[in-house]
């Protein structure tokens, strides 16, 4: 797998935007697997879903975003959701998550500059519920923020030059957003193939019909 992606490369991508600080004042996000290309790879989170109410039963993968202004100390993260199967009509979610848990803006919630699909509210819940109440996860997002920041402010720093190519890249024409996210989604997806880290299925248990069980309580006695 990892063969492969290096001999097909891929194009990166700026991706999303944030909207806390404004409609004026937005910052383009970067993919962490354009910059740490095979430590992305083996850390992207995914998860699968069965009988969950809105959402078709699919995997879906988490694509983590980051801003690379140097001078910028946001402590955030941009999760793109991906579905595997529809990988090529775009993102179906884009999620807003603070570190810091004590700001008004911390989320996570739908980004509003983002476009989002019918899945996204329901989405929004499972992240929310099943992936964000994870310790582990969630350091593991902040020592990926982390690594983009050092990698951005440090000349030294081997991740360096490749994050100068993607903000060349970002100043090119811009393609039109629902192209440019679709292609987004898709190559996202080939880069990570089969998500490798999925958490156990997500299954809500429907609801117990009352009177039913009432009659099978009668019947036993």
């Amino acid at each position: 797998m990892l063969e492969s992606i290096r001999q097909e490369g891929g194009s990166e991508a700026r991706l999303g935007f944030s909207s806390v600080q404004g409609a004026d004042s937005r910052m383009y996000l970067t993919r962490f697997i354009d910059i740490f290309r095979e430590q992305g790879i083996a850390e992207t989170r995914s998860f699968t879903t069965q009988g969950s109410p809105g959402l078709p039963d699919d995997e879906y993968g988490l694509i983590e975003c980051y801003c690379t202004d140097p001078e910028c100390d946001c402590r955030r993260v941009m999760l793109n959701v991906v579905r595997r199967t529809r990988a090529k009509r775009g993102y179906v979610a884009s999620i807003s998550y603070g570190f810091d848990r004590d700001d008004e803006m911390a989320g996570p919630f739908l980004d509003p500059l983002n476009p989002q699909s019918e899945y996204a509210e329901p989405l929004l819940e499972v992240v929310r519920e099943a992936v964000l109440s994870d310790r582990a996860y969630l350091a593991r997002l902040e020592s990926h923020y982390q690594l983009v920041k050092r990698a951005a402010a440090d000349p030294r720093d081997p991740a360096y030059e490749r994050i100068r190519r993607i903000d060349h890249q970002s100043e090119q024409p811009e393609v039109p957003r629902d192209r440019g996210a679709a292609a987004s989604a898709t190559e996202s997806y080939r880069l990570v193939g089969s998500l490798p880290e999925s958490i156990a299925k997500l299954k809500r248990p429907s609801q117990p019909n009352t009177k039913s069980a009432r009659k099978r309580r009668k019947k036993r006695r």
